[in-house]
């Protein structure tokens, strides 16, 4: 499939990564516009007509990357779809996995130094291949196993909550929390017994997966 004069838009936050996202697929050969918001796709859409959309998942306040994503799908059902995410496991930041589209991409932000990553990633969601190697969402990672409480917990942990903090937020018990963390802990694979304060190195692991933790 050529993808010359193929339309892509383009969606990301950050103005730098923006810009340089768009460079590498005009040099490409595609036809491109861009935006930081999910307000400014859906105006951009209506007359743009993308053949495929590009999309980062935290966008700000409001309608993230995959609300955004399902709207357009609706609007146009044979638009394909790319994630580009510093998130490699998306239920950290709330996502359920099953919300991302049939045939979508799903690429981790580290792939694209490899400058023609993005172009053989859109070439398969537009094709409805978009296979395993474009889909790092489904890679095992160290909080894939962790149940929704597990990682909602973690999150306040390296947020620098104590318990008594977590258990006012959670409406339970200061006991209930702890047996919690304990065991997100041990999902997690913190070593509790090792040197240096497990909620520490919790934290660290939890901005190592997921980024830093945005506050309530």
């Amino acid at each position: 499939m050529s993808q010359f004069n193929r339309k892509v838009l383009v969606v990301e936050d950050d103005a730098l990564l923006r810009s340089l996202i768009a460079s590498n697929l005009v040099a490409d050969g595609f036809v491109v516009e861009t935006t930081d918001s999910a307000a400014g796709a859906r105006k951009i859409a209506a007359d743009f007509d993308p053949d495929v959309a590009l999309l980062d998942i935290e966008l700000g306040n409001g309608p993230t990357g995959i609300d955004l994503a399902l709207v357009l799908r609706k609007q146009m059902p044979e638009i394909a779809l790319v994630f580009l995410t510093h998130i490699p496991e998306p239920r950290v930041v709330g996502v359920d996995n099953r919300k991302i589209p049939k045939n979508a991409a799903y690429l981790s932000k580290d792939r694209i130094t490899d400058p023609k990553m993005l172009s053989l990633a859109i070439d398969a969601a537009l094709r409805g291949r978009a296979g395993r190697e474009f889909r790092d969402d489904k890679r095992d990672y160290p909080l894939a196993e962790l149940s929704r409480s597990q990682l909602a917990v973690l999150q306040m942990v390296a947020l620098g909550m104590s318990n008594g903090e977590i258990a006012a937020e959670r409406e339970t018990t200061v006991r209930a929390v702890e047996n919690l963390v304990k065991r997100a802990f041990q999902a997690a694979g913190i070593d509790t017994e090792a040197g240096g304060n497990p909620r520490v190195n919790a934290a660290r692991e939890y901005i190592r997966i997921a980024g830093l933790p945005h506050g309530k």
